[in-house]
């Protein structure tokens, strides 16, 4: 058994926002729709600027799970939250439940960077297309952690912040960072599956500035 995770190493976090870009293309996440955010923590007293990623933060105990009146979200073989969005009806329920702001909605109508079908060289695989104005957010994404492979936005971090984990099967060196590590608003109850590591941000104390 697997449950995958994201430990965020914030003292090593640059904003490059590769990690951002790299969720965007990975994924196809549609204009003004954000899965992976940097957000950005002055600590006027050390005279320290922190950089620290928030996305869905597939809690096991996940708040926007039970508030859905159409059982539109449910969790994946390894403990990933997922929205079927065959079923969502989008009434934003869940992003009323969640303590991260994480899931989305694009309102737009607009789904590509491109006005015109034709630009569109490469066409979309199943885990590119999505519904508008359905919930989404941060998948984990299955597609390739079920070869073996990282999250995009994992492989994408030049400065090691990222670390994907199955804690179900942690390494001596991940159950020590672990161990270090805090969840963002631990007091919800949801058990967040991505916890940080921070010497100079309250990480637990801003939970508030991401909704």
């Amino acid at each position: 058994m697997s449950r995958y995770g994201i430990l965020v190493n914030v003292d090593n976090c640059i904003g490059c926002q590769a990690c951002f870009i790299a969720c965007k293309q990975e994924n196809k996440v549609a204009p003004n729709i954000q899965w992976n955010q940097i957000h950005r923590n002055e600590n006027v007293k050390e005279n320290i600027i922190n950089y620290y990623r928030v996305s869905c933060q597939h809690c096991d105990n996940p708040a926007c799970l039970p508030v859905c009146p159409v059982k539109a979200i449910y969790k994946g073989p390894n403990g990933e939250v997922l929205v079927d969005q065959s079923k969502c009806v989008g009434c934003k329920a869940c992003l009323a439940a969640c303590p991260y702001g994480a899931p989305q909605f694009n309102t737009s109508g607009k789904t590509s960077y491109y006005d015109k079908d034709e630009l569109v060289i490469v066409p979309l695989r199943d885990h590119q297309k999505r519904t508008p104005g359905k919930a989404e957010r941060c998948t984990l994404c299955p597609q390739r952690t079920s070869k073996g492979l990282p999250p995009k936005c994992v492989e994408a971090c030049a400065v090691n912040a990222l670390m994907f984990v199955d804690y179900d099967n942690l390494t001596d060196d991940q159950k020590a960072l672990v161990a270090k590590s805090v969840a963002m608003n631990e007091k919800a109850g949801t058990q967040p599956k991505v916890r940080y590591i921070a010497s100079h941000c309250d990480i637990a104390g801003l939970a508030d500035k991401v909704r």
